[in-house]
């Protein structure tokens, strides 16, 4: 079977010659004939000298031909072998570029996370603290309420949560996944700027008792979810186990915090 295929692909190269180097195959042919004949003719057949000196051009010709043939065969397996090689370093090229835009990637998020931890941080302790001052508040208003003190409350203000890095990064999250980013800018969701309520005359304290009742719920449920993402963050920082979606765990984190109805009164006149 060996020989048989060699035989064919010779073949098949020998059929797809140029057209030129069939011509002068012909002519080198042509010219080992003129030979023969003038190796015959020394024997006593009289051949002209002109006719072979012409076949002996031809016969070099022939020769010549047959290099250029495999002249044109080392030049394409040598353009293959560049076409190759080219495919390669392409491929290589791609593939540096490729790891070096994903180091990027990875550096860009690892800063990114550090940053939300960070500002996560800071959130979680300011909000911790005005869940706690509106609690007392709350509390405060609830018993003068109930031992009937006269309302004096014109102005409430709640102060609200600076989230630089957030704002600035913003278009950054992507880096983190759809679960992780979710969770993040549903946490942020519950940021705002300072908050004023001005009343014409003293709002009564029982008003101002759910005033503050609803600033602390709202800011004990910001604090345990920045915690719970923050959470989240490091398990991706350290490559340990998730503890899962702020929607997964809502019920069981938010099951222990203060309620509304233990921080106002039983009636409201």
């Amino acid at each position: 079977m060996l020989p048989r295929s060699f035989s064919e692909k010779e073949l098949r190269r020998f059929r797809s010659m140029p057209r030129t180097l069939w011509v002068v195959l012909g002519a080198g042919v042509t010219f080992l004939i003129a030979n023969i004949i003038s190796l015959l003719s020394i024997g006593g057949l009289k051949i002209d000298p002109g006719t072979a000196t012409l076949f002996g051009a031809i016969i070099g010709l022939c020769v010549v031909a047959w290099q250029t043939n495999r002249g044109f065969q080392n030049l394409i397996r040598s353009q293959e072998n560049q076409s190759r090689l080219e495919r390669q370093a392409r491929l290589h090229r791609y593939e540096l570029d490729r790891a070096g835009t994903q180091a990027d990637e990875d550096r860009e998020k690892r800063l990114l996370l550090s940053g939300l931890r960070a500002e996560m941080v800071s959130l979680h302790k300011t909000a911790f603290a005005t869940a706690q001052t509106h609690h007392q508040f709350a509390l405060i208003y609830k018993a003068m309420h109930e031992h009937n003190a006269p309302s004096t409350m014109k102005e409430w203000t709640i102060n609200g949560y600076k989230t630089p890095f957030y704002k600035e990064n913003i278009s950054k999250l992507g880096l983190l996944g759809v679960s992780l980013a979710a969770d993040v800018i549903r946490v942020y969701s519950m940021v705002f700027d300072d908050r004023k309520v001005v009343w014409e005359k003293a709002a009564p304290n029982s008003v101002v008792a759910v005033a503050y009742a609803a600033g602390a719920v709202l800011a004990y449920k910001f604090n345990a979810d920045l915690y719970h993402v923050c959470m989240r963050i490091i398990a991706v920082e350290e490559g340990s186990s998730d503890p899962g979606t702020l929607a997964e765990t809502e019920e069981k984190r938010h099951s222990n915090l203060p309620k509304l109805e233990d921080m106002v009164p039983e009636k409201m006149y």
